[in-house]
């Protein structure tokens, strides 16, 4: 083999090292460590950018959640995700698009700090379906302080699902609730048949009194039911709609 083919194959085995390690994306934390007090929604802000010409699908996974007993972690995109989803991406599967050329896009990770203090250590990775050996790995910290007296007494002392007023209604209606510990709530309707017909709340929530209205122009007449469901509580409720 010649010294210009020798010369040509190694060029090309260069570029292709450059291809590989090539930076699609550029990654930022706006703060690694966070302080705040015990019913809060502690958040890590960071943005990603496409550096490249082409369109990035980004992902985001989860690699250490490391909590307090209690404690909840969620991955956000565009959307936020429940506790237990581990990785996300820029997929419209998450609700997403991949960034386009020269496209910033905050995402964040989400600690609930429900009903105790303590310090929580999560672990996340960055990176993109084009260059998955170039990874950005970031340690979170977060600290929650005992909360104080005052705000203990505003709370509520315990869970409760009031009936939804009017009832009978036509339209709206409202549906009040109280918890006594932050945590993820949803509050869902259903037919007799218990076929889900509206999600009025799948979210974290800290601790307190909530009212939500509920419109139902696009129901027929009939019985529903609502339900509250968190970690620790679970009631349904019947109410009627009458047009």
């Amino acid at each position: 083999m010649n010294n210009n083919i020798l010369k040509f194959l190694s060029i090309i085995f260069l570029m292709s090292c450059i291809s590989i390690k090539a930076q699609d994306i550029t990654f930022t934390v706006q703060d690694t460590l966070r302080v705040d007090t015990l019913g809060t929604e502690i958040i890590f802000t960071m943005h990603v950018t496409n550096i490249s010409t082409q369109d990035q699908t980004v992902y985001m996974v989860r690699t250490l959640n490391d909590l307090p007993a209690n404690w909840q972690s969620s991955l956000c995109f565009s959307l936020c995700f429940a506790p237990f989803v581990d990785s996300i991406a820029t997929t419209p599967d998450f609700g997403s698009t991949p960034l386009s050329p020269s496209e910033s896009r905050e995402i964040s990770l989400h600690v609930f700090a429900l009903s105790n203090p303590g310090t929580a250590n999560i672990k996340i990775k960055v990176g993109t379906f084009r260059s998955p050996n170039v990874v950005y790995n970031t340690n979170l910290t977060a600290i929650v302080q005992p909360v104080s007296v005052e705000d203990e007494i505003e709370s509520p002392s315990n869970f409760s699902l009031s009936q939804n007023y009017p009832n009978p209604f036509n339209p709206t209606t409202k549906i009040n609730w109280q918890s006594p510990v932050s945590g993820w709530q949803t509050l869902r309707v259903y037919d007799v048949l218990g076929r889900e017909v509206a999600t009025l709340v799948d979210e974290f929530k800290p601790a307190g009194s909530y009212e939500h209205d509920f419109d139902g122009s696009n129901l027929p007449s009939g019985i529903y039911l609502y339900r509250l469901t968190t970690r620790d509580f679970s009631q349904t409720r019947k109410m009627i709609l009458e047009k």
